[in-house]
């Protein structure tokens, strides 16, 4: 596939030498040019795919040859499918991470757990969302142990026969799936490992549609219960909660407002993407990242379905298969500024890569966000190094670097490596801040940094932004030609010499 292969990348560093004549200034500018094709394996953006939950279920491992965890991985890596995404998302019932009370399937189950160790392998992040709904599901979502202990149910028709939806407001399922979600956060509140929960989970699917409550006057508890719940366990990844107009009254002021949490919305490139859900998204940016999301119309795991009722429904499209809905879908993440965006299952991550790999390639250049540094200048002057530096956003989305959980722990860094690739110096700005930078809308700043520990040499400028949470190792890949990365991932900019007749005595 050569829309994510590096061999191809123009990388220009032109350099200039300006006014050094002076005996004690000396400037060096440095322009950048940037890689926009290849794949940025950064946190909270890119492509995405997805486990359903079925490679989990027993009812799809027990009815369809294809559908388990070994087959996932064979046919994502067929098509490529980790070589450009970042994420995978598990999307599952309760009862497939805790099927008995205290035993989890991070522990237990070898099909959960040969699902996160594939990612892992992978270099993907994980996300996930976990839901209660048995409504269209095979098997029953919330643990049966959870209605023994009393908690009240409504008797649904899931595709298996009966099964048993919870009422949301009802105090024992309340205190069991905390008591189930303190392990969960223990195992996977850890940003190496995982970039984002769903902080909600309630309804069909977990999107908030047909809360089902035992007095409608408990709606706002149970809003407030269930963010309050993830807010508390999950304090290092970021939280989201699906944007839906039905319910934004609660979660506006109970989840983005008070827990800040990142917007996510399904349904892009379809009719139930609404005016109102729009406007809400375009309401929280750029203060939120979104995790976006596009329509599922596939009503069948293993196949293409041509007469799916839902494009009866749709007035605004015009659908006549799931495969014409991608476009639409990009379009809709791309102009509402998604971070993400589902290459999904492997029926659809082979339809996109195979059939629409200039569309792959357009979220990977424009998607997320992108950054560079365009342009550099430095200036020595006696003990002092002052450095202008511009940055630049080829994305449409952001760094959420000021979400409470991030606590801005990604940070500008510059530093000096002598001949031997030694770091010798380094500075972390105090001035640039990553998440305020906006496509069209550089980052520009000067700062001075103090020379007088640096002995006289000529050493390797460079840069990076790095996680100041982790001993200040470079975090997000900048999009530049990756030859230019030493090894330590700092990006080379030019080299620089420090004269100590430049330096005041």
């Amino acid at each position: 596939m050569k829309f994510f292969h590096l061999s191809y990348l123009i990388f220009i560093v032109s350099c200039c030498l300006v006014g050094c004549q002076t005996g004690t200034t000396q400037k060096k500018t440095f322009t950048i040019t940037p890689d926009t094709t290849s794949v940025l394996k950064n946190p909270a953006m890119g492509w995405t795919m997805y486990s359903e939950g079925w490679e989990l279920y027993p009812y799809f491992q027990n009815n369809f040859d294809r559908i388990n965890v070994d087959s996932f991985w064979e046919e994502m890596d067929a098509v490529g499918a980790p070589d450009v995404s970042n994420i995978l998302y598990i999307r599952a019932i309760w009862t497939a991470f805790e099927p008995e009370e205290g035993k989890y399937a991070w522990e237990s189950d070898p099909n959960f757990i040969k699902l996160v160790e594939g990612a892992q392998k992978r270099k993907l992040k994980l996300a996930f969302r976990i839901f209660h709904d048995s409504r269209d599901m095979v098997q029953q979502a919330t643990p049966e142990y959870v209605f023994e202990a009393g908690a009240s149910f409504k008797k649904v028709i899931g595709k298996t026969g009966e099964l048993k939806t919870p009422y949301y407001d009802d105090p024992v399922f309340q205190e069991k799936f905390d008591r189930f979600l303190t392990a969960f956060a223990k195992k996977f509140d850890n940003p190496d490992l995982v970039d984002f929960i769903d902080a909600y989970g309630l309804g069909r699917w977990g999107e908030g549609h047909g809360v089902l409550l035992k007095n409608k006057e408990n709606y706002h508890q149970v809003v407030d219960w269930i963010t309050t719940s993830y807010a508390e366990r999950f304090q290092k990844i970021l939280p989201v909660l699906n944007v839906s107009f039905a319910d934004y009254k609660y979660t506006n002021p109970l989840a983005f407002d008070r827990y800040q949490f990142l917007p996510r919305r399904d349904g892009l490139g379809s009719f139930w993407f609404s005016k109102q859900d729009q406007e809400i998204l375009n309401s929280l940016f750029p203060q939120n990242a979104f995790i976006g999301e596009a329509c599922y119309w596939l009503t069948s795991p293993t196949g293409d379905t041509l007469k799916n009722r839902s494009f009866e429904q749709d007035k605004q499209y015009h659908f006549k298969s799931f495969k014409s809905t991608f476009p639409a879908a990009l379009n809709d993440a791309l102009n509402f500024h998604s971070n993400t965006m589902d290459l999904r299952v492997p029926l659809e991550c082979k339809y996109w890569i195979e059939e629409l790999p200039d569309l792959v390639q357009k979220f990977i250049t424009h998607g997320g966000y992108r950054f560079y540094p365009s342009q550099l200048s430095v200036t020595q002057n006696g003990n002092t190094l002052t450095i202008a530096h511009q940055w630049n956003n080829l994305g449409v989305g952001i760094l959420p670097n000021k979400h409470p959980n991030w606590n801005q722990k990604y940070q500008v860094a510059f530093a000096l490596f002598n001949e031997a690739g030694s770091l010798k110096k380094k500075w972390i700005s105090k001035k640039a801040e990553p998440s305020d930078w906006l496509k069209d809308i550089p980052g520009k700043y000067s700062e001075t940094f103090n020379l007088s520990d640096v002995p006289e040499n000529t050493y390797q400028l460079a840069v990076a932004i790095v996680d100041t949470s982790s001993d200040d190792q470079p975090g997000i890949q900048l999009a530049v030609d990756q030859k230019r990365l030493n090894d330590k991932g700092w990006v080379q900019i030019g080299m620089l010499p420090i004269n100590q007749k430049n330096k005041k005595e």
